[in-house]
């Protein structure tokens, strides 16, 4: 695991600066605390800066990695899972490798599959490849490529002289011709999805490379952005597969995954809440290991909502792993939070950012670098008890008014607007305008409600250019699907990357460990995105078909735990001492003030303490919308 930052210049003039590179390196230190390094090209057009996590060939697996005639500079960020099969491979081709490092498969499989090399690996990665005998008239060009599922993060950004990425956008933000302005059209996207969709980011000017997606820029500043995977295309066939059967295969696939993950010169261990993802993370890995597992789990002070102890200490002890705890203060959850937005670059509308950095901070200090996580079953296996309650409520209500006269549906939503709150209203008012009911499984501001509390409402609709568009290509390859389908496939093409995963890797990062995700391994997704819809929701039980397979491991009691949010949600998580800061950042932001209606947001507040209804959600997404600016535009950066 590491950062990356680097230059690609088109103009000769313009020469990369190996002080500037190393500068923008330190910047992402604690993504690579063991090692730095830079390389600048012959002609100064390009450069790169490595920060480096030692995991794989802690010795021996220094970056950047060059060919043996100096004309491919690779770095990468992340794991390559099937580098060893790989590497048999290439060096029955004849190929010489230089390291034990996993990373040099990207080098060696370039040399040998050119951009084909893609569809080859399985892992997390962000990397780029400097080729200088390529792009146009041999005069070089550069890759850039991200994993299939988006695990790991990779940003850049284009201006008159080249281009500069990097593992964060702090690193791209060092260099002088990078302005530091807000993208008002993604700032309103955020406050619809909680993150910045792909390929926008909150800085204008700036942008992140979509899952499963390619970049190869030239000397002459063109960039070419390339799908070269989609989970859409890759699905097997499970026609004549019975119930029994697509269990096995989904304890096959998933004991591979975890298998694969175990590759690692360093400690490693589990995130451990007690639910059944986390818990057969656990209990596969252990039958793999011989000797105890470290687990860690994390819970905010006296808020049992986020206490999940009892329940981790109870699977931790059927498995005999080394257990441990912490508890998060309420100082030390405020005290965090401009910290928090300095690691994220960009806003995240997820609390559980704050317990999620000091649970990464728990293992670090246990001397752990390498731990599972569960994100990514909940999405897969349908786990959510919101795509249960919106699958039903689709099938009983959404779909026959829907397809109720304009006229009739028009005259409902006009009294609804009267007499229900608006969260009720924006229902109808989707299934009145023809529009898909489900947007995501963290959406917080509607479009109607952003015409009220923002001052300047930005007329960049979040379903027409965001949401439809991803509903167009599911429909465009499945002409028959089911609701929990196509709820899956939108939060896969961006709540899961974009917030979720970006997430874990903003705060593991932050305390300098590798998160690896086994429920997000390509083969264990295809299988998941093949199985029958109502296998994943039956007989009133989410995540079935998963839960089925994990009888296997675990107890009942485990298995069909009612499921709780990691540390519960917004509504616990933001109690009176974060509300108390939030409302006196808001206020004290000049930007917010400008750009927000203060009334609106007065509303906001009011209605939280009250405790009727929880407006938790709202009022995290416009503080961190708050510490963003203050952090990163006014310059307040620690």
């Amino acid at each position: 695991m590491c950062g990356i930052i680097g230059v690609f210049n088109n103009k000769l003039q313009k020469v990369v600066s190996n002080s500037e590179i190393l500068k923008a390196a330190d910047t992402m230190t604690h993504r690579g605390p063991d090692d730095r390094t830079s390389f600048i090209s012959k002609d100064q057009r390009f450069g790169v800066g490595y920060r480096r996590l030692s995991i794989i060939d802690v010795d021996g697996g220094r970056q950047p990695l060059l060919s043996s005639d100096g004309s491919l500079c690779v770095n990468v960020n992340g794991e390559i899972y099937n580098h060893l099969e790989l590497r048999q491979e290439l060096e029955s081709r004849g190929h010489i490798y230089q390291t034990n490092s996993d990373s040099e498969a990207v080098l060696h499989g370039y040399e040998e599959w050119g951009l084909d090399l893609l569809g080859k690996l399985k892992g997390m990665y962000a990397f780029s490849i400097y080729d200088s005998n390529q792009g146009v008239g041999g005069k070089g060009r550069l890759i850039l490529a991200r994993d299939k599922l988006g695990i790991k993060p990779l940003y850049y950004s284009i201006t008159s002289e080249g281009i500069t990425y990097a593992s964060e956008i702090k690193a791209i933000l060092k260099f002088s011709d990078i302005s530091r302005e807000p993208d008002m059209i993604a700032v309103s996207q955020y406050l619809t999805m909680s993150a910045t969709p792909a390929p926008r980011t909150m800085f204008a000017g700036i942008n992140k490379l979509p899952p499963g997606h390619m970049a190869i820029a030239d000397l002459n500043g063109e960039i070419e952005i390339r799908e070269y995977w989609s989970v859409l295309d890759n699905r097997i066939d499970l026609s004549e597969a019975s119930e029994e059967e697509i269990v096995e295969q989904i304890s096959e696939s998933l004991t591979s995954s975890i298998r694969r993950r175990l590759m690692t010169d360093v400690p490693f261990g589990v995130f451990l809440s007690g639910g059944v993802d986390s818990s057969l993370n656990l209990a596969l890995m252990s039958q793999m290991v011989n000797k105890p597992i470290d687990t860690f789990s994390v819970a905010i002070e006296n808020d049992d909502a986020s206490n999940e102890n009892k329940h981790a200490r109870y699977v931790a002890n059927q498995f005999g792993a080394n257990h441990n705890e912490v508890s998060v203060t309420n100082e030390q959850f405020t005290g965090f939070l401009t910290d928090m937005a300095y690691y994220q670059d960009e806003p995240l509308a997820d609390p559980v950012c704050v317990p999620l950095y000091y649970l990464s901070a728990l293992a670090k200090s246990n001397g752990c670098t390498v731990v599972h996580v569960g994100e990514g079953a909940d999405e897969l296996f349908a786990g959510y008890g919101n795509y249960a309650l919106m699958n039903d409520f689709h099938r009983s209500l959404y779909a026959p008014f829907k397809g109720l006269p304009y006229s009739v549906k028009n005259l409902v939503l006009q009294t609804a607007a009267l007499i229900l709150p608006e969260s009720k209203v924006e229902y109808i008012n989707r299934a009145t305008s023809n529009q898909e009911l489900f947007w995501g499984g963290a959406v917080v501001f509607s479009e109607n409600s952003k015409q009220h509390v923002m001052n300047e409402y930005i007329d960049q609709h979040v379903y027409s250019n965001v949401i439809e568009p991803y509903y167009k290509e599911y429909y465009s390859k499945f002409d028959k699907s089911s609701f929990l389908d196509r709820a899956i496939n939108i939060d896969l093409k961006h709540r899961l990357p974009e917030l979720l995963l970006m997430r874990v890797d903003k705060m593991s990062m932050a305390a300098s460990i590798e998160a690896r995700v086994p429920f997000l391994d390509e083969e264990l997704v295809e299988l998941a995105n093949s199985i029958p819809s109502s296998l994943k929701y039956k007989n009133g039980i989410t995540k079935y078909i998963l839960r089925k397979m994990a009888r296997k491991y675990l107890p009942e009691t485990v298995v069909y735990r009612k499921k709780n949010g990691f540390c519960g949600g917004t509504t616990n998580m933001i109690g009176d001492s974060v509300t108390r800061y939030a409302e006196k950042t808001l206020k004290e932001s000049k930007w917010i003030t400008d750009i927000m209606n203060q009334y609106e947001i007065k509303k906001i507040f009011e209605m939280h303490k009250r405790g009727k209804i929880s407006k938790g959600s709202e009022i995290w997404s416009l503080l961190n919308l708050a510490l963003w600016h203050k952090v990163w535009i006014e310059g307040e950066s620690i």
